[in-house]
């Protein structure tokens, strides 16, 4: 072997040598600030979400909260609609409920089928101490981690209010110690407010309850019965007759 053909071994050694520190020494990092929400490598699982959200199936409103009249999509219906996508992609998508220093925590994974993961964390933090509190705290949360993580909108959805209901607290306390009262109204969001024949409905089977058409409207925030989203026109109409039921001792 000449000279140069030594010299230019031993830089070939030397160049293999540096990758294979380089190499290391990158694993090492990654493994000291590996981000716990997701796995080292994510290649895979985020060109699989890239094509799985070009499939989900449109997701609407299909339950009503009959307390404050707020339609939702539960649980079952988000599931149903982003599934199909999901298992024709590799991907999957589990919900555990874990405990850290006596917290509750909702831990929400997308998995893919190379074992790349993305996840989400949340408290559970009912309510009152008792099972049906605390499943009805759950099942919400699952809801809201799923849309999350895969974002996954709902159609019409009417807590996308542009920070409305967060807002009503600052103005009722901008306004206290005022003679304005300045409420919510209706008809200056962009959802369309009820029809002269289904005021005149409401109307009709309010007439001799003001306390309950009150509250309605004291629970929406509007002024009149005029007011009152189209949206929520049923589950008030149904939430109505249900208390003037139970108070004329009616079952039906």
């Amino acid at each position: 072997m000449t000279h140069d053909e030594t010299i230019k071994s031993q830089l070939q050694d030397i160049e293999a040598l540096e990758k294979y520190i380089s190499k290391r020494v990158n694993a090492k990092i990654a493994s000291i600030y590996q981000d716990p929400y997701e796995s080292s490598q994510t290649d895979q699982i985020c060109a699989a979400l890239a094509k799985a959200q070009g499939e989900y199936k449109p997701i609407i409103t299909n339950r009503v909260n009959n307390f404050i009249f707020n339609q939702y999509a539960d649980l079952d219906s988000i599931i149903l609609a982003i599934r199909p996508a999901l298992s024709n992609n590799g991907l999957s998508i589990t919900q555990q409920v874990k405990l850290n220093d006596d917290k509750t925590i909702l831990v929400t994974r997308v998995r893919h089928e190379s074992s790349q993961f993305i996840e989400t964390r949340a408290r559970i933090v009912p309510s009152k101490n008792d099972i049906q509190s605390y499943t009805s705290t759950l099942k919400a949360m699952k809801r809201h981690e799923i849309m999350d993580l895969l974002n996954v909108t709902i159609k019409d959805d009417m807590d996308d209010d542009d920070g409305e209901h967060d807002m009503q607290t600052v103005r009722r306390e901008r306004n206290k110690g005022t003679n304005i009262n300045t409420r919510y109204s209706a008809k200056k969001e962009s959802f369309e407010p009820i029809s002269q024949h289904e005021c005149s409905e409401l109307q009709y089977v309010l007439a001799n309850y003001p306390d309950i058409a009150e509250q309605i409207l004291d629970t929406l925030k509007v002024q009149t019965i005029a007011d009152i989203p189209k949206s929520k026109y049923g589950a008030v109409k149904e939430q109505a007759q249900r208390i003037i039921n139970a108070r004329e001792g009616k079952n039906h």
